[in-house]
C-alpha cells in the first residue's frame, strides 16, 4: 500500500513537472517570436536612419553647392570632405577619359 502511494505520488509530480516543461516551452517559443519581431524593428529603424542621414547629406551637399548653406555654414570638416569628394570624382573622370582615348 505505502509502495502504491509512493508510486502515485511520483506519477502526479511527473505530470506537473511534465505540464511545466510544456509551459515553460510555450513561454520561450513566444519569448523568440518576439525577439525576432524585436530585431526587425531594429533593422527597420536603423534603414530609416540611414536613410535620412543619407538625405540631410545630399542636402548638405545641395546646399553648398548653391552657395546657400544654413545647414553647415560654420563646418569646416564638411566643406573638405566635399571638396575632397569632388576632386576624387573629377579624378574619375579624368581617368574615364584616358582610357577612352587610349
Amino acid at each position: 500500500m505505502i509502495l502504491e502511494q509512493n508510486i502515485q505520488r511520483v506519477e502526479e509530480k511527473l505530470h506537473l513537472l511534465l505540464k511545466k516543461m510544456q509551459q515553460v516551452q510555450l513561454e520561450n517559443t513566444l519569448l523568440r517570436e518576439e525577439l525576432n519581431t524585436r530585431q526587425q524593428e531594429l533593422q527597420e529603424q536603423q534603414g530609416a536612419i540611414q536613410h535620412l542621414e543619407d538625405k540631410l547629406q545630399l542636402m548638405k551637399i545641395a546646399a553648398t553647392t548653391q552657395g546657400a548653406n544654413p545647414v553647415a555654414e560654420d563646418d569646416v570638416a564638411f566643406r573638405k570632405e566635399i571638396r575632397g569628394k569632388i576632386n576624387d570624382y573629377i579624378k574619375e573622370i579624368d581617368r574615364c577619359i584616358a582610357l577612352l582615348n587610349a
